[in-house]
């Protein structure tokens, strides 16, 4: 059944909804369930770059005053973080920014409760953010949130996260303070576009750890929701991917892989310079401040025992040699 178009205009606040979609055929379920699990869906407005095969279509209700669907054949896309470059390029003014992906399943009243969330940790600054529990395409949900937590230091030094079990989780938890953000779900006040803008450079790799240090960096408070609000489908094994496209012998213009190289040394360039930029790290808060409030040494790989027990940030002080001490 086709969603209902609002019968009047939509009152403030309204939602800026950012989805990157890679020839997914999930994505119009994604919007589907999204307004049909809202409250208030004449409030959210949809912004998709939808990167598509030629014989790939959207239906006919995918259209009106509550979608801009900016349309790229899939060989001229440059991945996801240009992509939700070129999306945050038509951002209006709404008052709330949502960046989701495009294979999502979404809890009764999300936008309600989001928004409820929002203002329960308050501030002007304040970004709310996780990996979201998993569904199958067979009809399972997970039943319980995944806490965003410190993963690993890929070969590049990059700090990468992931979602684990939430420990000692409950029912009615308030948003906690977190180390990371997620790129696949990210509630925001629409000043995150302008304060905090995607590098249409990057890639894939460590698209998480640049939007986290450069929120932070930026004056903005880390938080994730500890109840579900919607899930997320990670397999990626009903769908083409990105990578498996942009190969030698193709019709594009790059192989993915001098990509992911370029965005590399791009991130790895922006996080040794350590000044602020457009597409840099922000200029309220240093790298060094984001370093000691998540516990993580960039320069020596390391974390600090409080992050490997993933307790709740800001860490507490620490000796500045901590890092000799401590093995990631």
């Amino acid at each position: 059944m086709e969603p209902s178009a609002p019968a009047v205009p939509a009152p403030h606040p309204a939602i800026f909804v950012s989805i990157a979609a890679y020839r997914d055929p999930q994505l119009v379920p994604t919007i589907h369930d999204c307004l049909a699990a809202a409250r208030h869906p004449e409030r959210l407005r949809f912004c998709i770059c939808w990167q598509r095969g030629e014989d790939e279509r959207l239906p006919g209700w995918v259209s009106g005053r509550q979608f801009n669907v900016i349309e790229v054949p899939f060989q001229e896309s440059r991945g996801v973080c240009w992509a939700r470059s070129v999306i945050m390029d038509l951002w209006d003014c709404e008052e709330w920014y949502l960046q989701l992906d495009s294979h999502h399943r979404f809890a009764p009243d999300w936008d309600v409760r989001l928004l409820q969330h929002a203002s329960a940790v308050g501030g002007p600054r304040t970004v709310l953010s996780a990996f979201p529990p998993a569904f199958t395409l067979a009809g399972s949900r997970s039943s319980t949130p995944l806490l965003t937590a410190h993963d690993r230091f890929d070969e590049d030094g990059i700090p990468l996260p992931a979602g684990i079990l939430f420990p000692q989780w409950r029912p009615g938890l308030p948003p906690r303070r977190t180390r990371y953000l997620s790129a696949a779900f990210l509630f925001a006040p629409g000043s995150f576009v302008e304060d905090v803008p995607y590098d249409p450079e990057l890639y894939f790799h460590g698209e998480e750890t640049m939007l986290t240090v450069r929120a932070f960096t930026a004056g903005y408070d880390l938080y994730q929701p500890c109840d579900i609000l919607l899930w997320h489908e990670y397999t990626r094994a009903y769908r083409r991917k990105h990578w498996e496209d942009h190969v030698p012998g193709s019709t594009v213009d790059l192989p993915w892989y001098e990509r992911d190289a370029l965005s590399r040394a791009r991130i790895r360039q922006l996080l040794a310079e350590r000044r602020p930029s457009r597409h840099g790290l922000g200029n309220r808060r240093s790298l060094a401040d984001y370093e000691r409030y998540a516990g993580i040494s960039f320069q020596t790989r390391r974390i600090q025992e409080y992050t490997r027990r993933h307790q709740e940030p800001p860490n507490p002080p620490c000796a500045r040699d901590w890092a000799e001490a401590e093995s990631d």
